[in-house]
């Protein structure tokens, strides 16, 4: 499955920036959080990407805060299959994963794992060195000191 994932980078030039993406992305794929990154715009399935944006701009700010929502809701979603299991199942049930699938629900121990936010395919925002940004806490530090910290968008596979 393919996310638009934006990255936080620390650089001076736009060039850094885009250096800088390029081997976080490189250590995301290493650390298997993703299969592989389109590595050009041309072959991305969303516009701007791989164009380093500085964050004190209003389209960077509305990049990571688009990022931050779609991992809410995703939270919020997971949440409801964590609550439905630990309402309708026991733990034994949960630890051995039987579950009749409830149309709505992703039933799956898996859910507590999407829950933390630290995964690739929960996680579409990322800070230097490729560390995930899980909650609004952790991006507001970034906001609070934008200099020399940019935006890259980046189409990843998982």
């Amino acid at each position: 499955m393919h996310y638009l994932v934006r990255l936080i980078v620390n650089a001076d030039t736009k060039e850094d920036a885009h250096a800088e993406a390029e081997r976080a992305m490189d250590e995301l794929v290493e650390w298997h959080e993703f299969d592989w990154y389109n590595q050009t715009a041309e072959n991305s399935r969303w516009p701007d990407c791989w164009e380093p944006i500085r964050l004190s701009t209003k389209k960077a700010q509305a990049m990571v805060a688009d990022a931050m929502t779609e991992q809410r809701n995703d939270f919020k979603r997971t949440m409801d299959s964590i609550r439905f299991m630990l309402n309708n199942y026991t733990d034994e049930q949960i630890f051995s994963e039987e579950f009749e699938q409830i149309e709505g629900y992703y039933l799956s121990r898996y859910q507590f794992s999407r829950a933390s936010g630290y995964h690739a395919n929960t996680c579409q925002l990322f800070g230097e060195d490729g560390y995930s940004i899980t909650n609004q806490k952790q991006l507001d530090g970034y906001l609070k000191d934008t200099k020399n910290l940019w935006v890259v968008q980046v189409d990843c596979h998982n």
